[in-house]
């Protein structure tokens, strides 16, 4: 049997969702599986694969030990997107449209090609037009033939509560973060970075994003600048909140980006300190960070760290992002 290996990297879906595939296994067995189900979770925690392992368990001809062999021509159509009793709807540019629920409204009338049973996976089920959400509720309120729907949401909570509750709802775990690394290292991410990368977001997309992103790779390295000379009592720290770093946060998710850096930088070295080196974020500046923590006392080291935590809530009241950081500068060098 081929073991289904997961678009993000070379994890398998058994690997990722042992649990959840347990359950959906039985459920397949003893024919109890729902009209509809939603799955709510993080990209790249195996929604559409599990989607996929499911559909390619009722059509499977070889069906081995309960599993889907993943190599018979009704398995291998289903994954190449390709066979005619499962439909995949994606959106269109930003969003689904109604005509799209239309056409899908249209296959689900339809007797199945190749028998009765038919499946049906709509991809970011959230980014739903309004007209397009009214047209599938009419549609789960009155579900015809032996059809099975996965609605898949990285965001449940913009899913229509009338569609929610027709819909059984299973949330996906979020990734270990030594998966995600996993993940990311199969995709060419360096080691260091990767270790970043799981500490500032548990989207493996959104960490691919942010590896390629040239911003964000001189961000990591001007607020680790910063934070080193302000370890130091180096007042040159002050001018570089300026020069260096308010350049590069003309967004507000960035100027949050950038807070969570410096707290992550922080909590470092209270790792360091009381040898749990193996968790911090910045691996690439252990050797940095133990040198310079040297002559900081415990207590200051759990200050600094909650003055960092601070620069997150007075971002919320509106203060400008290069008063919050100057001030905060100017404490932690007089402490």
């Amino acid at each position: 049997m081929t073991e289904m290996v997961t678009e993000t990297s070379n994890i398998t879906i058994q690997e990722l969702q042992p649990a959840l595939i347990e359950h959906f296994k039985k459920l397949t067995t003893m024919n109890q599986l729902a009209h509809a189900y939603l799955f709510a979770g993080q990209e790249g925690v195996g929604k559409i694969e599990l989607s996929q392992w499911i559909a390619m368990r009722l059509f499977c001809t070889a069906d081995e030990d309960l599993k889907p062999c993943g190599v018979c021509a009704e398995c291998r159509r289903i994954l190449s997107g390709n066979h005619p009793d499962v439909v995949v709807v994606k959106p269109d540019g930003q969003s689904i449209k109604v005509d799209q629920i239309r056409f899908l409204k249209s296959e689900f009338s339809k007797s199945g090609v190749e028998g009765n049973q038919k499946v049906f996976i709509i991809e970011k089920a959230e980014s739903m037009t309004a007209s397009a959400a009214n047209s599938l509720l009419k549609f789960l309120e009155e579900p015809v033939g032996t059809v099975t729907a996965f609605l898949l949401t990285e965001n449940k909570n913009q899913i229509l509560p009338t569609i929610q509750s027709r819909c059984q709802l299973v949330n996906f775990a979020a990734l270990s973060q030594d998966k995600l690394i996993q993940s990311l290292l199969n995709k060419g991410v360096l080691k260091d970075q990767a270790n970043l990368l799981v500490h500032v977001t548990e989207s493996i997309s959104r960490a691919e994003e942010l590896s390629q992103d040239e911003n964000f790779i001189e961000m990591t390295k001007q607020v680790w600048n910063w934070f080193n000379k302000l370890l130091k009592n180096d007042t040159e720290s002050f001018i570089l909140v300026q020069t260096k770093l308010v350049p590069l946060v003309k967004e507000k998710n960035q100027q949050l980006l950038m807070a969570d850096l410096i707290i992550l930088l922080a909590r470092d070295c209270l790792l360091v300190r009381y040898n749990r080196k193996e968790q911090i974020s910045f691996s690439d500046r252990l050797a940095e960070i133990d040198k310079v923590i040297q002559l900081i006392s415990d207590e200051k080291l759990v200050e600094i760290l909650d003055n960092c935590l601070q620069i997150k809530n007075l971002l919320q009241t509106n203060i400008a992002f290069q008063s919050v950081l100057e001030s905060t500068t100017l404490k932690l060098i007089d402490l």
